[in-house]
């Protein structure tokens, strides 16, 4: 046996561990270094029980016959190659691309579509140019799994989070996917709430052996954590909480301009009723518990193991308020302040001006349309946007009127 003392989250490192060494503490392990043999690597995770080795011996590895994950394309020069969804007219040659982005489980909008005129020839091309030892088409790793359904990741980012990838997209290195042979939706929404779990979490940061945040959640240390033997009632309960999640973040984003989801802004969106944030995230804390404690179950960790990652999610948070400012390798995407309500009246009525956006929605004209399926592929046009054919607001030959008193004036 081994006597490792863990005193990374104290202030006072000398006095902790002088405590430790004198009469014993939560803070020392005693560990065979023997054990670190079973998970892959052989990590020095000494702060988890022996049931947590375990998982990796009673349990087959996320890469099975069933799964697989994979990283995806490489532009080389994404100003040539990507734009943001809105800004080309809706071709086929553009498709939604899975890249990365900050963090955000279970759902998060596709926001880049990446040319893919001729199968991606010209991207292929000028990567040979660029890299001509991987060979033509290097950079399109993964392209037999383009447009499935199935599950992506930011690879880099403060925090492991998994989300729904829907039908028709590209997935990229910095976003790889993960899918089930048969393309199955219940499967998909189950392991999507497998992984999002705080369980799933701890067999990856053992095998980092560091629980600090902005690491990097490679392809190959996501196929090689295990997965337990899911029933078809494990399926099924798991499948819905994933579901009722992603429903729930996708209501939040309703109010974002730039987002697929898009209906109204904030300050008109209870006109569509549904809508109260705060009991939404009351709702998502309370469905990520149950998802917790399933996981837990299902991996057949005790409560000291659960203890465990609780310590590690509050050194991570203690982490990221210390060091977020000072991680420059993270793809996490810049986070603008929200607008408040009255900038957001604003942008949408202007929007309204231009014939971009359905003001029918506001004034009860207009239902919503129905939410759509997980899976379902993204549409060219967010709900809140006017539909193509449709009477604008206030038709004009490309001159919007600044004079009061003027019919067309645009205030």
């Amino acid at each position: 046996m081994t006597t490792f003392l863990r005193v990374l989250n104290e202030l006072d490192k000398a006095l902790a561990l002088r405590q430790a060494i004198a009469g014993g503490s939560e803070s020392m392990f005693e560990v065979n270094p023997n054990a670190f043999r079973r998970i892959p690597g052989a990590p020095f995770a000494y702060w988890v029980k022996d049931s947590v080795h375990t998982c990796f011996e009673e349990f087959e590895p996320f890469e099975s016959k069933r799964r697989s994950a994979l990283g995806g394309l490489k532009t080389l020069l994404d100003e040539r190659f990507l734009r943001c969804w809105w800004e080309p007219e809706p071709k086929f040659t553009w498709r939604p691309i899975a890249k990365g982005g900050s963090f955000s489980p279970m759902y998060s909008d596709l926001h880049m579509v990446v040319n893919w005129e001729a199968e991606g020839l010209d991207i292929s091309w000028y990567g040979y140019q660029r890299r001509p030892r991987e060979g033509f088409g290097g950079g399109t790793r993964g392209v037999d799994a383009y447009f499935r359904p199935g599950i992506t990741w930011p690879r880099r980012t403060n925090g492991l989070s998994f989300r729904i990838m829907p039908a028709g997209c590209i997935f990229a290195d910095k976003g790889p996917a993960a899918f089930v042979n048969d393309d199955s939706p219940k499967e998909l929404l189950a392991l999507l709430s497998l992984l999002n779990s705080r369980a799933f979490g701890l067999l990856v940061s053992v095998q980092l052996a560091r629980v600090e945040l902005a690491q990097s959640f490679e392809v190959g240390l996501i196929q090689q954590t295990p997965i337990p033997n899911l029933k078809a009632a494990q399926i099924e309960q798991l499948a819905a909480l994933g579901c009722r999640a992603w429903s729930l973040k996708r209501t939040l984003d309703t109010t974002t301009e730039t987002s697929h989801a898009f209906l109204l802004p904030a300050g008109l969106r209870s006109r569509l009723g549904d809508y109260d944030p705060s009991a939404i995230e009351a709702e998502l804390a309370r469905i990520q518990a149950e998802i917790d404690s399933m996981a837990f179950d299902l991996y057949g960790f005790a409560e000291a193991d659960s203890a465990a990652v609780q310590a590690i999610n509050v050194a991570n948070a203690e982490g990221e308020m210390e060091g977020a400012e000072s991680d420059d390798d993270s793809d996490d995407e810049e986070s603008a302040a929200p607008l408040d309500q009255t900038a957001g009246l604003l942008s949408w009525a202007l929007g309204v001006a231009f014939g971009r956006f359905d003001w029918r929605l506001a004034i009860g004209e207009l239902q919503s349309l129905p939410e759509p399926e997980p899976f379902d592929p993204l549409p060219t046009k967010s709900p809140g946007m006017l539909p193509d054919g449709a009477q604008p607001f206030h038709a004009h030959d490309g001159i919007l009127v600044d004079d009061p008193g003027h019919p067309h004036d645009l205030a």
